[in-house]
């Protein structure tokens, strides 16, 4: 792209060089700075990309936004082309919004409480069968990660897989505008992000703007088994394409046989089809994520062959039930981040599992749950003590009422810990754990229970 063509989509003000600069890529970041590449000088919480703009020079940028003058502005005629904004932030959405504007690429967006990435990640493993495609590289989802995410589109894309992420009213439908998505997948919806939105109807109502963001052409893929995703299909303008397991839906998982470490066998039935599946991860809210996946791959005209090989090469992204070993037990890493719902998965999957000994849980904090903090752990307690759980780990403050829980709920007090912190939980386990035992690692992304896994795997 030139500068002038920036210039334009950003409305911007050229303080020096000339429109003629041509860059080839967008970055915030000086480390990652590509030569002739555009660096946008975001104010962040713990630093300011105006402080680097010496260094984005030295790296021969081709071109520069800020928002305030800066002495650090070569004037030589090799410097790059200089342009001057009210927000940098803004331009950079604005001008990846433009950006994405000038390819004729189908975009999903998705959103929802819980297994966002995980659905990606498997409805683009589906469309690259087909299409080739782009995707949010990890969990990149949120108001500078997605724009910066549409900057590697090229004209040979057809597709891209685009998670949406918020904390707050207002984000989704910001996201929605400069993605301008075709197809919409709303996961699930439950307790998240509580500090904020207070409460569960306000999460809802923020999840929503997704569908809101699609037009009469567009295709809302609905979880026909939460009833709050159910509700704002109602008013959805797009054609609705449902999934579910347990109520009637378009694309029905049917016949599930629990496969222990392999995962899930299962049939789909896809409207008029039955296709028999194969899913190699543990945890049943996968089932959930591929069946969104396929009624995604349906909407884009994807026979069932190819969405079964795509779903064969899906891959889980880290963190996320994850098996390793420690000593001949088995550790199943779902540290990535937790809510309640999330939560009462894991601790099926847990009691689910098959194992010759005992089962360890060990818990990190919910973050976020504002009010509802204290007793969403104290009924996730209640909860443990009724599955056949044999070692209750709570790693943090919030997760003593996790404990208290499941004590006053009759698990015997030898069974459970409370730990200050991952050493105390590490030396615990380690005194405790013997060959043929199964421990699930879960909390939230606060509250870094990787640390766990990775001290008893490395």
């Amino acid at each position: 792209m030139k500068a002038a063509d920036c210039l334009k989509a950003i409305r911007g003000e050229l303080v020096s060089g000339t429109g003629d600069k041509v860059f080839r890529g967008v970055s915030i970041d000086t480390r990652t700075l590509k030569e002739n590449e555009l660096f946008v000088c975001i104010r962040g919480d713990r630093f300011d990309g105006h402080d680097f703009i010496e260094e984005a020079q030295n790296k021969n940028a081709s071109a520069i936004v800020l928002s305030q003058r800066s002495n650090a502005v070569s004037k030589n005629s090799d410097a790059p082309s200089v342009i001057r904004v009210d927000d940098t932030l803004k331009a950079l959405q604005e001008l990846s919004s433009f950006h994405r504007k000038q390819i004729p690429v189908r975009v999903i967006g998705i959103t929802g409480t819980n297994g966002k990435s995980t659905t990606k990640e498997m409805i683009a493993s589906i469309t690259e069968t087909k299409f080739k495609t782009i995707k949010t590289k990890g969990n990149l989802n949120n108001h500078i990660g997605l724009p910066l995410s549409l900057f590697h589109l090229s004209s040979d894309d057809k597709v891209a897989v685009l998670e949406m992420g918020m904390s707050a009213a207002g984000e989704i439908k910001r996201l929605a505008e400069i993605a301008q998505p075709e197809i919409g997948v709303l996961t699930n919806i439950s307790e998240g992000h509580l500090v904020q939105l207070k409460t569960l109807k306000n999460v809802q109502a923020a999840k929503g703007e997704l569908y809101d963001a699609l037009s009469e052409q567009g295709t809302a893929v609905v979880n026909a088994d939460d009833p709050l995703v159910l509700e704002l299909a109602k008013s959805v303008r797009a054609r609705v394409v449902t999934y579910g397991i347990h109520n009637e839906a378009d694309v029905r998982a049917e016949g599930i046989r629990p496969m222990n470490k392999e995962g899930f066998d299962f049939n789909v039935r896809l409207f008029d089809q039955t296709i028999s599946i194969r899913l190699p991860f543990l945890g049943a809210c996968n089932i959930y994520n591929a069946l969104a996946a396929m009624a995604t791959g349906y909407s884009l005209g994807i026979e069932p062959e190819d969405m079964k090989t795509g779903l064969s090469n899906a891959s889980l992204l880290s963190n996320r039930y994850e098996i390793t070993e420690y000593q001949g037990a088995t550790v199943i890493n779902d540290a990535y981040n937790a809510n309640p719902r999330s939560m009462q998965e894991a601790l099926k999957t847990l009691a689910d599992y098959q194992c010759e000994g005992r089962k360890f849980f060990i818990i990190g904090d919910m973050l976020e749950l504002g009010e509802l903090a204290e007793p969403a752990h104290t009924k996730l307690g209640e909860d443990i003590a009724k599955h056949s759980i044999d070692y209750l780990i709570a790693v943090g403050e919030l997760s003593t009422h996790a404990a208290s829980g499941a004590i006053v709920s009759g698990m015997d007090k030898k069974q459970v810990a409370t730990a200050a912190d991952h050493k105390c939980a590490v030396a615990f386990v380690k005194k405790h754990i013997r060959r043929g035992d199964c421990l699930l690692v879960k909390g939230s992304r606060g509250s870094r229970m990787e640390e766990v896994v990775r001290s008893l795997t490395v």
